[in-house]
């Protein structure tokens, strides 16, 4: 065997330290899901170097190099150069590749194990034994999904179990609570471990549950009322004594989908009747340390060579047990080329961190018309131009060869089309109700939870087979929502007198389901074995006797629930920012710490200002000369602020304030144009005098998009040259209301605390850096909108990005509400990690995830709208946004993910392309200005259009130029797939440019 990378995963099989000792990797230090356990270290819980151990404790990672591993004797942090690897698990459906530099990737469709066995009282140790030849010792167990009519299916939640135990003086008793046994460590019991196998000792300590050859202990009570099989209780004899049996006493099985649930003895006739499904993965999922016994024991026995003891010896029980020391798992893989392969497990790696548009063969996908308006944006379930079945998938060049059916409300195989189309990944979405891979458990149509009869014979429009309401039905029962799941069966399209809905058999296939061919038993239920090339899924109905597979059209299964196991992790992803301040209260004290502090425009890294580089090459500019870098607005400045700003709390603007000594004078102008005015600085003694003026502008509908682009025509400006400076301001107060496309206009006027606010305006006034532009409104002095041009040597360069911004009642004390403008993107990816298509940001200066260090959060005192947006420039907006994403930065550096950050940086580049084209095309009211100096008089829009051609050049020619220049950081090469939407995107600027400029 041989190791294919040199970091270890979650459930690697492991050696540590040397070939006697063996565990399972627990945590490594690249995982994207920290374990917060903020507690102090504890050597009882994990044994390694105290300070190594602390950092996890404290972090919920190990640090880089360190990885804790689960042994028999308990939990250790160890360093990954004392590892070994061993095995490396898997499961069908999981994702792989043959190295993490690969772009390729496949999907397991098939696992084989072969395991090591111990006896664990004569201690020999046999190999090569095929895991569907051995059982779990206790069975059933928990996980494992159970019928007990043709009508119910339910999930093992908790098991019960019993143990009989041998006392010293030679007395058996089935003890009252087996979970008071404590495991005893004979002295005399070998740490010398057999050749491949686990040292007698080792096996002999702490399990959670016990099983036959170990030594327990408990309490006297526990003896006393248990039930005698030999003997009686003797008070003299010690409650110590050996392990003859354990078995499983009761399992409680949570009913699907409603979530009741029962409790079955395992002496009642209704456990005997209780059916468990064959799953797959049965005999290839194998752990060390796992308990099991042979199936048959009495073949197994022999054809092993090993000696089975008797039950005489043993009070009449089967002592018989063995213990997995090794396994050897192989899969069968199909690649995205569409070829297989059968590979050593430990040959392969997970791929944990999928692109977000990879694609599977078999995997229903859709195309979408990318250009579509916003308001049309978030409809992901009835706006594709086209639905379809992916084949041969190239993941280097990121195209993927498709089936389109014919009907995109017709997914059935009659209408799949024979013709093939090569289409990029970035035109493609997984289809949200049809996204079911290996493994996965499903309702086949018959499923009684929403088959009842009806009455009366449908009409034809209501038999769709996967068209609206069906979606609709099939979106509500894969939440699992009990109470919802009646109205989910009302719309299905089902025929009268029985539970088949209404679809056409296909005629190359005499396996399609069917009422006639399906009998009445928990045949409904099934796991996912395959999906074809032709949109049907292959079932295999695993309560079947003997199991069988039938293959039914993918769009009228019905996604199983899945039960939920990360109760501990429950709320991360809704983190929300917590400060407990009561607001009447605070908010003059809040005010007088703003006004003190000189770092309130501190950013979540001291450097971040500093080193953001904005479209001009220039780095942001400070408002003072001084060589604090913490402080963004010098002293005479702030202090001036609250003499000029201070008026009656219930006034909405101040319109015309009294000058002070020493201070400036805000004067607030309104002007009716169209066209922006800059800020007007003019110096004075005791400081500038700033005036910030505000534009009435007309408001108007935007523009639809036309399937060829019309040419942004560039208006004359109504005011002479000698009045306008050429460089719209940074930021304006516009005389106007929001305009309706500002996500938050809708909302009531929050309560504001106008002292704190005027400091906003007054610092957005001075401090802004180049490439931030912001508006606010005089009727609506809790919002702002946001402009930002994407930084140099990033995907994103040049490319405009729009923010909404809402200041609720509770600031300061709270972060404000801020929404994102995914232009351009209809529901075909993110730009970027932390930009959502539905508008939501992730970032720890919102509340909206949890950050790390105390500094990254939102601080009522220093925190600003300024540090807000240079955040989102500098920190959101940078030149590897893959590693932006939750956890992924523990792996930047390594290498493992440089082929996925390459591919993230292409899609985030293309898809930038299309702000650019969006922003030239529509009408925004805030920014209509900016945009047309940006782009047409500044010459943003030709550099973009040079540039794609330029990229579009390298991509298409036989060059070896790197895909990133790395001297200015750009994107210089894209896989044909990208290419494919950059010439598309070309093209419309192309004629946009020439348009304006001819």
């Amino acid at each position: 065997m041989t190791t294919n990378s040199h970091l270890f995963y979650t459930e690697d099989t492991v050696y540590t330290d040397n070939a006697n000792n063996i565990g399972i990797v627990e945590k490594t230090w690249h995982d994207t899901v920290r374990d917060y356990i903020n507690n102090k270290y504890d050597e009882e819980i994990l044994e390694g170097p105290p300070e190594i151990a602390d950092y996890y404790f404290k972090l919920g990672l190990p640090p880089r190099g360190w990885t804790i591993v689960a042994e028999t004797l308990g939990r250790r942090v160890i360093p990954d150069s004392a590892l070994r690897l061993v095995d490396r698990s898997f499961s069908v459906g999981d994702v792989c590749k043959r190295s993490s530099l690969d772009a390729q990737s496949g999907t397991v469709v098939d696992v084989s194990m072969t395991v090591s066995l111990q006896h664990t009282l004569t201690n020999k140790v046999i190999h090569g034994v095929a895991g569907d030849e051995i059982q779990l010792y206790l069975f059933p167990e928990q996980g494992q999904f159970v019928s007990d009519s043709p009508f119910r299916v339910g999930e093992i939640v908790a098991t019960a179990y019993r143990a009989a135990v041998r006392l010293r003086n030679g007395g058996i008793v089935w003890v009252d609570d087996a979970h008071d046994l404590h495991v005893v460590v004979p002295d005399t019991a070998s740490r010398v471990a057999p050749a491949g196998g686990i040292a007698p000792a080792l096996i002999s300590e702490t399990t959670e549950v016990v099983f036959p050859h170990q030594t327990v202990s408990t309490d006297r009570e526990n003896i006393r009322r248990g039930q005698w099989i030999y003997g009686a209780f003797d008070f003299h004899i010690p409650p110590v004594g050996t392990v003859l049996r354990s078995e499983v006493q009761g399992i409680s099985v949570r009913w699907l989908p409603d979530g009741t649930e029962d409790y079955f003895e395992t002496e009642d006739e209704d456990f005997v009747n209780l059916k468990v499904f064959s799953d797959k993965m049965d005999g290839a999922n194998w752990t060390v340390g796992d308990r099991v016994v042979f199936k048959d024991g009495v073949a197994a026995y022999t054809k092993y060579d090993m000696t089975k003891l008797g039950r005489e010896r043993y009070g009449g029980f089967d002592v018989n047990t063995l213990v997995v020391t090794a396994t050897h798992t192989k899969l069968k893989v199909l690649w995205q080329d569409l070829t297989t392969s059968v590979e050593d497990a430990v040959d392969l790696v997970p791929y944990l961190l999928v692109d977000d548009h990879d694609i599977w063969p078999g995997e229903y996908v859709g195309r979408k018309d990318m250009t579509k308006k916003p308001a049309d944006a978030y409809d992901i379930d009835l706006d594709y131009t086209q639905i379809g079945v992916a084949q041969q998938v190239d993941a280097k060049e990121r195209t993927a060869k498709v089936r389109w059916f014919k009907d995109t409300d017709n997914l059935t195989q009659e209408n799949i089309s024979d013709k093939i189309e090569d289409v990029s990944f970035y035109e493609l979405v997984p289809h949200p109700l049809i996204s079911y891979g290996l493994g996965d458990f499903v309702y086949l149509p018959h499923a009684p939870y929403f088959s009842s009869d009806r009455n009366t014979q449908m009409a034809p429009h209501e038999q769709d087979s996967g068209g609206i309401m069906s979606s609709l039905a099939r979106a509500i029962l894969q939440q699992g929502n009990h109470q919802l799941t009646q109205l989910a069966r009302s719309f299905l399209p089902l025929r009268s007198g029985h539970g088949t809905p209404a679809y056409p058999r296909s005629g190359n296939n005499s396996a399609m389901a069917s009422s006639e061919n399906l009998a009445l038993t928990c045949d409904w239920y099934g796991q996912i074995a395959c999906l074809n090339l032709d949109g049907s899924v292959a079932v295999r109905l695993g309560f079947s006797d003997p199991v069988k597979e039938v293959t039914l059209p993918a769009n009228l299964l019905i996604g199983a629930p899945e039960e939920d196991d990360d109760d501990d992790e429950e709320g991360d992803d809704d983190y929300e920012y917590e400060e407990d301040h009561d607001l009447e209260d605070s908010d003059d004290s809040m005010d007088d710490d703003y006004d003190q502090n000189e770092d309130i425009l501190a950013v979540d890294s001291g450097q971040s200002l500093r080193r953001l580089m904005v479209p001009d090459n220039r780095t942001v500019r400070q408002s003072n000369e001084d060589d604090d870098d913490s402080s963004w607005v010098d002293e005479d400045e702030s202090e001036s602020t609250d003499a000029g700003v201070e008026n009656d709390a219930d006034e909405e603007q101040p319109v015309d304030e009294s000058k002070t000594d020493g201070g400036p004078d805000i004067e607030v102008k309104t002007i009716d144009a169209d066209e922006e005015q800059p800020v007007d600085e003019s110096t004075k003694d005791g400081g500038p005098d700033i005036v910030v003026k505000t534009i009435g502008v007309a408001e108007t509908t935007a523009n639809a998009i036309d399937a060829i682009p019309p040419p942004y025509v560039r208006q004359a400006s109504s005011l002479s040259e000698q009045t306008i400076s050429p460089d719209p301001a940074q930021f304006l107060i516009l005389d106007r209301d929001p305009d309706a496309s500002h996500h938050f206009s809708n909302h009531s006027p929050s309560k504001l605390n106008h002292r704190r606010l005027a400091r906003e305006r007054k610092i957005l006034s001075s401090s802004l850096p180049e490439g931030i532009y912001v508006r606010s409104y005089t009727n609506r002095l809790d919002l702002f909108r946001a402009l930002i041009i994407g930084p140099r040597g990033t995907p994103y360069e040049m490319a405009p990005f729009m923010f909404d911004i809402h200041i609720t009642s509770n600031f300061p004390a709270e972060p404000p509400d801020c929404f994102f403008h995914s232009w351009n993107t209809n529901g075909v990816g993110r730009v970027n990690p932390n930009l959502y298509e539905d508008g939501n940001i992730c970032l720890s200066l919102l509340g909206t995830w949890p950050g790390e260090q105390t500094s990254e959060k939102w601080n009522p005192q220093t925190s600003s709208i300024l540090q807000l947006l240079v955040s989102l420039q500098s920190l959101v907006l940078n030149n590897t946004p893959y590693y932006n994403e939750a956890g992924y930065d523990a792996v930047q550096g390594t290498g493992t993910a440089v082929v996925n950050a390459e591919l993230y940086s292409e899609r985030a580049f293309v898809l930038a392309r299309g702000f650019v084209l969006f922003a030239v095309q529509n009408h925004i009211p805030e920014f209509d200005g900016v945009i047309k100096y940006l782009y047409i008089e500044k010459g943003y829009l030709k550099d973009v259009v040079e540039w794609e051609l330029e990229v579009i050049a390298n991509s298409e020619g036989d060059t070896s130029s790197p895909s990133i220049d790395a001297s200015t950081g750009r994107i210089m090469k894209v896989s044909k797939g990208a290419n494919i939407l950059l010439v598309q995107n070309y093209n419309r600027l192309r004629r946009i440019l020439d348009g304006d400029v001819n």
